[in-house]
């Protein structure tokens, strides 16, 4: 916490580096929004898989001003009250639906006893509740989407337009398609079809039905929050971006993950979504989030340079014949992966379009 007593800086000894990270992909395994959509509206996760395709295409294809990934926690909101959510039953399906990571609390505890720690998501703070009492870290803080959905009134013709809606969205095709970021290319015609659906429903028959307030009652952790929300820490704490981890996995971490590396900071996808693979430095494909632990004690040893050559260089033998800060630690990751480690690259120019699509296809075995 903010006032929490901090004694290295009674001794005159603030900290230097700090780290922000994630939760869907890093510490959760399950997509908290995707599930609540399943859970309250028919088809619904399909519906929100259209949602979240025309967020990435208005987001990164397109490239439009207004448009800024993450912004479909906001949209799906007047659909899931039409469909019966309220403020406890988000928090009961959220509870219900959560899969935390192998070692998540393990590894966020060690790295936040080492050094001041963030966690920017945009889960629902219904659904971020029960996760940091399964993490059990009460000195990292956190900032997530707000959400009180009980204090919107909605009539029983809204509601029922807006299911209607919701069948329309869900009725529509999603391409396989995989669009390269800021390239210039030829949309498919399902692409052009969500384009023109759901740009007449946002905002266009939304605020027709008064469910605009209720959609901007909401306030999503977008990317560009997730930046706004770093750069806030940065000024808070006088620590620069290249001293600056963070861990990100989803295309709302592109913004961030962009603006550490640019900054010689230690950028880290883990198990990214393509977009969260292209403003990284170092790509992580793991089942487990202990690797994660590794590449901090590092960074917060030895700084940024080191941690990359580690990834760069990464093998079993040349982890033992670096000087590695904490030997324990090692020793357990080593122990724990005795036949094949987790896959870490270093993304470059020439490799990022193959490291981003294989990241994409990981990712996929490992969360939902």
């Amino acid at each position: 916490m903010p006032d929490e007593f901090d004694p290295t800086v009674d001794l005159g000894l603030p900290p230097d580096k700090y780290i922000i990270c994630t939760c869907w992909g890093f510490l959760t395994r399950n997509n908290d929004i995707r599930d609540l959509c399943g859970d309250f509206i028919e088809n619904g996760k399909h519906f929100f898989d259209v949602l979240d395709r025309y967020d990435r295409l208005t987001s990164y294809v397109l490239n439009r001003e207004d448009a800024t990934a993450g912004s479909y926690y906001k949209w799906c909101v007047p659909f899931l009250k039409a469909c019966g959510a309220t403020d406890h039953l988000i928090y009961e399906n959220s509870k219900k639906n959560l899969q935390m990571m192998p070692n998540a609390s393990r590894t966020m505890r060690y790295i936040s006893n080492m050094m001041p720690s963030h966690i920017t998501t945009s889960v629902f703070e219904h659904g971020m509740m029960e996760i940091l009492d399964r993490l059990n870290i009460p000195l990292c803080q956190v900032a997530d989407t707000k959400l009180i959905i009980d204090q919107s009134m909605m009539g029983r013709a809204e509601a029922r337009r807006l299911r209607d809606l919701a069948a329309e969205i869900a009725a529509l095709r999603i391409p396989d398609t995989f669009y390269e970021l800021n390239v210039p290319t030829e949309l498919m015609d399902e692409d052009v079809t969500i384009i023109r659906t759901l740009d007449s429903v946002f905002p266009g028959k939304i605020s027709s039905l008064g469910a605009m307030g209720m959609m901007e009652s909401a306030d999503p952790m977008t990317s560009h929050k997730k930046a706004y929300r770093m750069l806030d820490i940065r000024r808070l704490t006088a620590i620069d971006l290249d001293s600056t981890m963070y861990i990100g996995s989803a295309s709302t971490d592109f913004q961030p993950l962009d603006l550490v590396r640019d900054a010689n900071g230690l950028a880290i996808s883990f198990n990214g979504e393509e977009f969260a693979v292209r403003g990284s430095n170092v790509a992580v494909f793991s089942e487990d989030t202990t690797v994660a632990s590794v590449f901090a004690s590092v960074f917060f040893d030895k700084g940024t340079t080191n941690a990359t050559m580690m990834a760069e260089n990464w093998s079993r033998e040349y982890l033992r014949k670096m000087d590695f800060p904490d030997q324990a630690l090692l020793e357990t990751f080593l122990r724990e992966n005795p036949d094949k480690l987790p896959e870490v690259h270093l993304v470059t120019e020439k490799n990022v379009d193959e490291i981003s699509k294989r990241s994409d296809a990981f990712r996929r075995t490992v969360v939902r």
